[in-house]
């Protein structure tokens, strides 16, 4: 039985991963690895998964190659029997070269063997080496890898599950990897996606305070306001990539106008419940059937949604989406330019983005036009006459100074 992961029906060439997950299937398929597969899926973590057994003595599949490079955080379960499949020793000499080039987190599970029997080879573990050896007498320097790899990663801190209660450990490990790619993902991309935010640090610590994150029984709405190109989606990405990963489901829908207006409200449904869900392909048949699952299938879990670019009343009233029909802590976050949109949901606050002030403003047009934290000699002047333009429009700030970029001062 082949250890290899194969996502049906995609392409690894476009797809990202949070967690890959290297397993023996005769070992764990249907017990211990299938209760761990489900326990990310409810909490929202995009973990690759085998659909099929590939026979053994064909190449490593690309797809697998793939989803390996592509994936954020790696687990490996050891069984008695992983070290007999050759598969699951390319695929653990692939993590752990990837785990050593880039920093990458593996966490070692150890199910029915003990963390002795993998760090030194012995028992089944040595036997199956020893087999390795012979059958591939003209490779030994391949086996040495997997030997080394082998050892690496089973001397990194991991679990050791044996005669505990599994649910329990399980759920240990997911909240691991959720505080994993919170930190080393989600946190990552979100504030190093572009290197022009400025005031961001404190922008985010007060709308986290208005939402009140540390209330969990209750449900919390909150709006963002301000006119157009002040950074509202700019703002609410930075602060979804931070605190997203403290909610059971999360869904961020980037331009709910659009969604309503080219494809109706039941587009905007399927799109929230399939995000919020981690389920693909959601069937809805009409509005009252969207509203029904959305009520019954997020009721019992701490869900964060944001609404983006939300210009009439109609559409959150379509959507159907209601704070009662959400779990405790929930938080349900829309950004409109309107504020008499925001009053007649019933928000519980407004946090209103305001323009950049004039040092923020010089900082983010610098960056823009100079590349650089100071304005460049010679260009004073013109710099200023800029920021008076602009006044303060972070969205006006980044189209000028991206146009200003290494022109004449006459020009």
């Amino acid at each position: 039985m082949a250890c290899i992961r194969i996502q049906r029906g995609s392409s690894s060439h476009t797809k990202n991963f949070d967690v890959f997950v290297s397993f023996r299937g005769l070992d764990t398929r249907n017990s211990f690895t299938d209760h761990l597969f489900a326990a990310l899926q409810r909490k929202g973590i995009f973990a690759f998964r085998d659909n099929q057994n590939i026979n053994k003595g064909e190449l490593l599949e690309p797809e697998l190659l793939q989803a390996i490079e592509g994936s954020h955080v790696f687990i490996v379960v050891f069984s008695k029997d992983y070290a007999s499949s050759t598969w699951c020793l390319k695929e653990l000499r692939k993590i752990f070269d990837g785990v050593e080039e880039t920093g990458r987190s593996v966490l070692p599970i150890f199910y029915d063997v003990t963390p002795s029997e993998v760090r030194k080879q012995s028992g089944k573990f040595g036997k199956a080496f020893a087999e390795h050896e012979e059958r591939f007498k003209d490779e030994l320097e391949m086996v040495k890898k997997w030997r080394e790899a082998l050892k690496a990663i089973g001397n990194r801190s991991g679990w050791d599950v044996q005669n505990k209660p599994e649910h329990e450990e399980i759920e240990k490990i997911v909240e691991e990897v959720m505080n994993l790619l919170g930190h080393n993902q989600i946190h990552s991309q979100i504030w190093s996606f572009s290197g022009d935010l400025v005031d961001m640090d404190s922008r985010v610590k007060q709308l986290e305070e208005l939402l009140d994150l540390s209330t969990n029984d209750v449900v919390r709405v909150v709006g963002i306001w301000g006119m157009s190109g002040v950074g509202k989606t700019t703002l609410v990405t930075a602060l979804f990539g931070k605190i997203s990963p403290q909610y059971d489901a999360r869904c961020f829908i980037d331009d709910l106008n659009k969604k309503c207006g080219n494809f109706g409200a039941i587009s905007a449904q399927k799109q929230l419940l399939s995000l919020a869900l981690h389920q693909g392909n959601m069937e809805i048949h009409n509005l009252s059937h969207g509203t029904m699952l959305i009520r019954t299938r997020l009721c019992h879990l701490k869900t964060l949604i944001v609404l983006d670019n939300v210009d009439q009343v109609e559409q959150l009233e379509n959507l159907a989406l209601h704070r009662e029909y959400l779990g405790e802590g929930s938080r349900i976050i829309i950004i409109s330019t309107n504020m008499h949109i925001l009053r007649n949901y019933g928000v519980d606050g407004v946090y209103n983005v305001q323009l950049l002030n004039k040092d923020k403003a010089l900082q983010l047009l610098c960056k823009k036009a100079f590349k650089s934290d100071d304005i460049v000699k010679g260009y004073e002047e013109v710099t200023h006459d800029v920021l008076k333009y602009v006044n303060g429009l972070p969205l006006a700030i980044k189209v000028l100074g991206s146009f200003l970029f290494d022109r004449h001062v006459f020009e």
